[in-house]
């Protein structure tokens, strides 16, 4: 599993302080910035290079693919390596036509491009084997295990809104 770190937290004045921006500038481990549609990005060529800077070991996922508000211009102006589908495109998916056709559209998109798709949310049994039958490989949800905070030191620990999940999958979570 890769860790990622959202963009938005490096760049607030609330979190100057929390080493955050060190952790990805001191970071020799593969780590991935997440850039959220909250992010207003005014020189993507200056933030492509900015990113190049901190080493072959840091990689952009462009989040929350598919919101209601999402700059889907991110997209191919950033080049990144993984795009996060949303919840909400990823929520009903096994029962609504226009949500499987969307996804399987960006998949196609994501494959020419080179980009690995990360569905977001997934949350049922059905979810994921539609997920599967549009061959989206790589997923997060409640279903496969709940959210853990980065440790600076040793392995996660697990905290949990949700109980753990009663069955494990055999569906990668952010790894190939």
């Amino acid at each position: 599993m890769l860790p990622a770190v959202n963009v938005a937290q490096i760049m607030t004045k609330r979190h100057a302080g929390t080493g955050l921006a060190a952790l990805v500038v001191d970071s020799k481990r593969d780590l991935v910035l997440e850039v959220t549609e909250h992010i207003v990005i005014a020189d993507y060529e200056a933030f492509r290079a900015a990113a190049a800077l901190l080493g072959p070991h840091i990689r952009v996922a462009v989040d929350d693919a598919g919101a209601g508000f999402a700059r889907l211009q991110h997209i191919p102006e950033l080049r990144p390596s993984f795009v996060k589908l949303d919840r909400a495109l990823i929520s009903r998916i096994d029962t609504d036509d226009a949500r499987r056709a969307m996804t399987a559209g960006l998949r196609h998109f994501a494959r020419a491009s080179g980009i690995l798709l990360i569905a977001e949310g997934v949350e049922t049994e059905a979810e994921l084997a539609t997920l599967r039958d549009l061959d989206i490989h790589l997923v997060q949800g409640y279903l496969l295990g709940a959210p853990a905070p980065f440790p600076a030191r040793g392995r996660p620990k697990r905290r949990s809104a949700r109980p753990a999940p009663k069955k494990a999958h055999n569906v990668p979570v952010l790894e190939r």
